[in-house]
Protein backbone atom coordinates (compact mmCIF):
# COMPACT_ATOMS: atom_id res chain seq x y z
CA UNK A 1 0.00 0.00 0.00
CA UNK A 2 2.92 2.19 0.99
CA UNK A 3 4.46 2.16 -2.16
CA UNK A 4 1.31 2.44 -4.38
CA UNK A 5 0.41 5.33 -2.46
CA UNK A 6 3.97 6.94 -3.33
CA UNK A 7 3.79 5.67 -6.95
CA UNK A 8 0.62 7.17 -7.46
CA UNK A 9 2.01 10.81 -5.56
CA UNK A 10 4.76 10.64 -7.58
CA UNK A 11 3.08 10.60 -11.06
CA UNK A 12 1.40 14.43 -9.98
CA UNK A 13 4.74 15.92 -9.47
CA UNK A 14 6.85 14.24 -12.49
CA UNK A 15 8.08 16.40 -15.03
CA UNK A 16 5.19 16.46 -17.85
CA UNK A 17 6.00 19.89 -19.26
CA UNK A 18 8.65 18.92 -22.08
CA UNK A 19 8.40 20.29 -25.30
CA UNK A 20 8.56 17.76 -28.05
CA UNK A 21 10.23 20.08 -30.26
CA UNK A 22 13.59 20.46 -28.64
CA UNK A 23 16.46 19.19 -29.01
CA UNK A 24 17.55 15.23 -28.18
CA UNK A 25 20.22 16.33 -25.70
CA UNK A 26 17.10 18.52 -23.53
CA UNK A 27 15.22 15.45 -24.04
CA UNK A 28 17.91 13.92 -22.82
CA UNK A 29 17.89 16.11 -20.16
CA UNK A 30 14.79 16.34 -19.56
CA UNK A 31 14.46 12.53 -18.84
CA UNK A 32 16.90 12.97 -16.36
CA UNK A 33 15.15 15.52 -14.38
CA UNK A 34 11.73 13.35 -14.45
CA UNK A 35 13.95 10.57 -12.64
CA UNK A 36 14.97 13.05 -9.88
CA UNK A 37 11.58 14.17 -9.52
CA UNK A 38 10.00 10.51 -8.67
CA UNK A 39 13.11 10.17 -6.39
CA UNK A 40 11.86 11.23 -2.96
CA UNK A 41 8.69 9.34 -3.26
CA UNK A 42 11.07 5.58 -4.95
CA UNK A 43 12.77 6.34 -1.31
CA UNK A 44 9.69 7.38 0.77
CA UNK A 45 7.87 3.90 -0.83
CA UNK A 46 11.21 1.84 -0.07
CA UNK A 47 11.77 2.79 2.89
CA UNK A 48 8.15 3.25 4.66
CA UNK A 49 7.91 -0.29 3.32
CA UNK A 50 10.68 -1.41 4.92
CA UNK A 51 9.08 0.34 8.52
CA UNK A 52 11.73 3.16 8.25
CA UNK A 53 9.29 5.87 8.58
CA UNK A 54 12.11 8.46 9.63
CA UNK A 55 14.79 7.72 6.73
CA UNK A 56 11.64 7.47 4.47
CA UNK A 57 10.22 11.50 5.22
CA UNK A 58 13.63 12.84 6.04
CA UNK A 59 15.33 11.14 2.80
CA UNK A 60 12.76 12.15 1.15
CA UNK A 61 12.29 15.88 2.15
CA UNK A 62 16.63 15.89 1.05
CA UNK A 63 15.75 14.57 -2.32
CA UNK A 64 12.64 17.11 -2.95
CA UNK A 65 14.69 19.97 -2.24
CA UNK A 66 17.69 18.50 -4.36
CA UNK A 67 14.87 18.22 -7.69
CA UNK A 68 13.23 21.57 -7.18
CA UNK A 69 16.58 23.37 -6.60
CA UNK A 70 17.95 21.47 -9.79
CA UNK A 71 14.67 22.91 -11.88
CA UNK A 72 15.10 26.09 -10.62
CA UNK A 73 18.92 25.80 -12.30
CA UNK A 74 17.24 24.78 -15.12
CA UNK A 75 15.11 27.92 -15.36
CA UNK A 76 12.15 25.85 -14.78
CA UNK A 77 9.23 26.88 -12.64
CA UNK A 78 8.29 25.67 -9.50
CA UNK A 79 4.89 24.82 -9.06
CA UNK A 80 1.87 23.92 -7.14
CA UNK A 81 2.90 20.10 -6.75
CA UNK A 82 5.92 20.88 -6.60
CA UNK A 83 5.23 22.81 -3.14
CA UNK A 84 2.52 20.27 -2.56
CA UNK A 85 4.71 17.66 -2.72
CA UNK A 86 7.67 19.62 -0.44
CA UNK A 87 5.27 20.47 2.32
CA UNK A 88 4.10 16.60 2.74
CA UNK A 89 7.59 15.72 3.31
CA UNK A 90 7.96 18.64 5.63
CA UNK A 91 4.83 17.21 7.54
CA UNK A 92 6.12 13.84 7.35
CA UNK A 93 9.39 14.52 8.53
CA UNK A 94 8.00 16.69 11.48
CA UNK A 95 6.09 13.78 12.94
CA UNK A 96 8.57 11.14 12.42
CA UNK A 97 11.56 12.66 12.96
CA UNK A 98 10.80 15.64 15.44
CA UNK A 99 7.62 14.27 17.60
CA UNK A 100 8.00 10.42 16.72
CA UNK A 101 4.45 9.96 16.01
CA UNK A 102 3.36 6.65 15.84
CA UNK A 103 -0.01 7.62 14.29
CA UNK A 104 1.89 8.93 11.23
CA UNK A 105 2.27 5.63 9.45
CA UNK A 106 -1.09 4.55 10.07
CA UNK A 107 -2.10 7.59 8.50
CA UNK A 108 0.39 8.37 6.13
CA UNK A 109 -1.86 7.46 2.75
CA UNK A 110 -4.46 9.71 3.96
CA UNK A 111 -2.73 13.00 4.49
CA UNK A 112 -0.60 12.34 1.03
CA UNK A 113 -3.73 12.27 -0.41
CA UNK A 114 -5.15 15.13 1.66
CA UNK A 115 -2.35 17.43 0.76
CA UNK A 116 -2.70 16.90 -2.68
CA UNK A 117 -6.75 17.15 -3.02
CA UNK A 118 -6.56 20.76 -0.30
CA UNK A 119 -3.98 21.97 -2.60
CA UNK A 120 -6.07 21.14 -6.26
CA UNK A 121 -9.17 22.11 -4.67
CA UNK A 122 -7.56 25.34 -3.53
CA UNK A 123 -6.31 26.15 -6.93
CA UNK A 124 -10.31 25.89 -8.26
CA UNK A 125 -11.19 27.48 -5.34
CA UNK A 126 -9.39 30.89 -6.57
CA UNK A 127 -9.83 30.46 -9.95
CA UNK A 128 -6.45 29.22 -11.16
CA UNK A 129 -6.68 25.32 -12.42
CA UNK A 130 -3.08 24.13 -11.01
CA UNK A 131 -3.17 22.25 -14.69
CA UNK A 132 -2.53 25.61 -16.72
CA UNK A 133 0.93 25.73 -15.39
CA UNK A 134 2.00 22.63 -17.24
CA UNK A 135 -0.18 23.46 -20.26
CA UNK A 136 0.65 26.86 -21.09
CA UNK A 137 4.56 25.27 -21.01
CA UNK A 138 4.02 23.77 -24.30
CA UNK A 139 1.37 25.41 -25.86
CA UNK A 140 1.71 29.14 -27.81
CA UNK A 141 0.17 32.38 -25.77
CA UNK A 142 -2.64 32.63 -28.89
CA UNK A 143 -4.00 29.65 -27.43
CA UNK A 144 -4.34 30.48 -23.62
CA UNK A 145 -7.63 32.39 -23.72
CA UNK A 146 -9.10 30.29 -26.14
CA UNK A 147 -12.53 29.35 -24.79
CA UNK A 148 -11.92 25.63 -25.70
CA UNK A 149 -8.44 25.64 -24.08
CA UNK A 150 -9.54 26.81 -21.00
CA UNK A 151 -12.38 24.55 -20.71
CA UNK A 152 -9.87 22.24 -21.30
CA UNK A 153 -8.14 23.26 -18.29
CA UNK A 154 -11.18 23.36 -16.18
CA UNK A 155 -11.91 19.88 -17.38
CA UNK A 156 -9.05 17.93 -16.23
CA UNK A 157 -8.12 19.64 -13.24
CA UNK A 158 -11.82 19.19 -11.84
CA UNK A 159 -10.84 15.36 -13.16
CA UNK A 160 -7.69 14.96 -11.02
CA UNK A 161 -9.46 16.65 -8.08
CA UNK A 162 -12.21 14.23 -8.23
CA UNK A 163 -9.19 11.58 -8.35
CA UNK A 164 -7.53 12.77 -5.65
CA UNK A 165 -10.77 13.00 -3.07
CA UNK A 166 -11.22 9.27 -4.30
CA UNK A 167 -8.24 8.02 -2.59
CA UNK A 168 -8.72 9.84 0.41
CA UNK A 169 -11.79 7.70 0.73
CA UNK A 170 -9.55 4.56 -0.51
CA UNK A 171 -7.07 5.04 2.46
CA UNK A 172 -9.64 6.17 4.54
CA UNK A 173 -10.82 2.69 4.05
CA UNK A 174 -7.60 0.64 4.25
CA UNK A 175 -6.69 2.63 7.84
CA UNK A 176 -10.38 0.92 8.61
CA UNK A 177 -9.81 -2.02 7.79
CA UNK A 178 -6.28 -2.30 8.74
CA UNK A 179 -4.61 -1.96 5.61
CA UNK A 180 -6.11 -5.03 4.22
CA UNK A 181 -7.46 -3.29 1.02
CA UNK A 182 -5.58 -2.51 -2.21
CA UNK A 183 -3.52 0.79 -2.59
CA UNK A 184 -5.17 3.36 -3.91
CA UNK A 185 -4.74 3.21 -7.25
CA UNK A 186 -7.89 5.59 -8.84
CA UNK A 187 -5.06 7.88 -10.26
CA UNK A 188 -2.67 5.39 -11.80
CA UNK A 189 -5.27 3.49 -13.53
CA UNK A 190 -7.60 6.40 -15.04
CA UNK A 191 -4.62 8.43 -15.80
CA UNK A 192 -3.59 5.35 -18.20
CA UNK A 193 -6.79 5.74 -19.71
CA UNK A 194 -7.38 9.62 -19.89
CA UNK A 195 -5.59 10.56 -22.62
CA UNK A 196 -7.27 8.08 -24.93
CA UNK A 197 -10.71 9.95 -24.04
CA UNK A 198 -9.80 13.27 -24.92
CA UNK A 199 -12.22 15.28 -26.87
CA UNK A 200 -8.66 15.61 -30.08
CA UNK A 201 -11.63 16.59 -32.41
CA UNK A 202 -12.36 19.56 -30.33
CA UNK A 203 -8.48 21.09 -30.44
CA UNK A 204 -8.08 19.89 -33.82
CA UNK A 205 -11.18 22.56 -34.57
CA UNK A 206 -9.08 25.10 -32.57
CA UNK A 207 -5.93 24.62 -34.27
CA UNK A 208 -7.95 25.23 -37.35
CA UNK A 209 -10.04 27.74 -37.06
CA UNK A 210 -7.35 29.95 -35.27
CA UNK A 211 -4.94 29.55 -37.87
CA UNK A 212 -2.30 27.09 -36.52
CA UNK A 213 -3.32 24.49 -38.71
CA UNK A 214 0.84 23.92 -39.25
CA UNK A 215 1.19 23.51 -34.87
CA UNK A 216 1.36 20.31 -33.58
CA UNK A 217 0.83 22.25 -29.95
CA UNK A 218 -2.73 21.37 -29.31
CA UNK A 219 -1.87 17.72 -29.04
CA UNK A 220 1.31 18.35 -26.99
CA UNK A 221 -1.36 20.63 -24.61
CA UNK A 222 -3.97 17.72 -24.42
CA UNK A 223 -0.93 15.01 -22.93
CA UNK A 224 0.76 17.60 -20.73
CA UNK A 225 -3.01 18.76 -19.08
CA UNK A 226 -3.96 14.43 -18.92
CA UNK A 227 -0.70 14.31 -17.71
CA UNK A 228 0.01 17.29 -15.20
CA UNK A 229 -0.19 15.45 -12.19
CA UNK A 230 1.69 13.26 -13.41
CA UNK A 231 1.15 13.53 -13.06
Amino acid sequence: MRIGVAHGAAALVSSTGRDRRVPEQKKSSGARAGLLAFAPWVLYGVASGLNHWRVASGGGLILCLVSLGAARNRGSSIKLMDWTMLAFFAIASVMTIGLRSAMFPVYNAVIVWSCFAAAAWGSVAIGRPFTAAYARENAPPEFWNNPIFVRLMWLMTLVWCGLMTVNIGFAAIGVILGGKIAPPAAIEILSVGLPHSCPKSSLRALRVKNGFSHLRTPITITTTILRAGGV
